[in-house]
């Protein structure tokens, strides 16, 4: 019965006629964009979640509009809502607060170098909002690059001093 049952042995990688050949894309690259990605995600999660509890606040201070009335706070405001859930995010992964700062900053300079030219009057508010959030993940992107062994191949307990990644702290 057996004669039947067709052999499936794998083929020597020299028989597959340079199909071993091709390039495999390497872990570190994939957990790299794939932090990127959460890194992403958590901004527009706490952009969500956070910027109603801005606008309720503003309101009870008798402001109604305060993205249009008052877009630089609401720049500020809305950069630093998206970074909070990133900073606990990277608590959480135990990265060390240098990094920490490095990507809160890459969230803030955005909306503090577009304040110049909006109080200047040579942008619209609605321009200072977009370029402020276009630029956000160019440079939270850059700031991994800057660190990517960190980011590619993060481990649970980076950050920590040695005897506490030994002790499983």
């Amino acid at each position: 019965m057996t004669r039947y049952i067709p052999d499936f042995r794998q083929r020597p990688a020299a028989s597959l006629g340079g199909a071993a050949q091709a390039p495999k894309i390497r872990p570190g690259y994939v957990y790299f964009l794939r932090h990127l990605g959460v890194m992403v995600a958590l901004m527009y999660a706490g952009m969500f979640v956070l910027d109603p509890a801005y606008e309720m606040a503003v309101a009870l201070a008798g402001v109604d509009d305060p993205w249009g009335r008052l877009p630089v706070l609401s720049n500020f405001i809305m950069a630093f809502n998206m970074s909070v859930p990133m900073v606990l995010y990277m608590r959480h992964r135990r990265h060390q607060w240098r990094a920490i700062v490095e990507m809160s900053a890459a969230m803030l300079l955005p909306a503090a170098l577009t304040t110049i030219p909006y109080l200047l009057g040579v942008m619209t508010a609605g321009a200072l909002m977009s370029l402020s959030h276009a630029t956000m993940i160019p440079l939270m992107a850059i700031a991994m690059m800057l660190r990517f062994r960190e980011y590619a191949g993060h481990k649970q307990g980076h950050g920590l001093p040695a005897s506490a990644q030994e002790s499983g702290l």
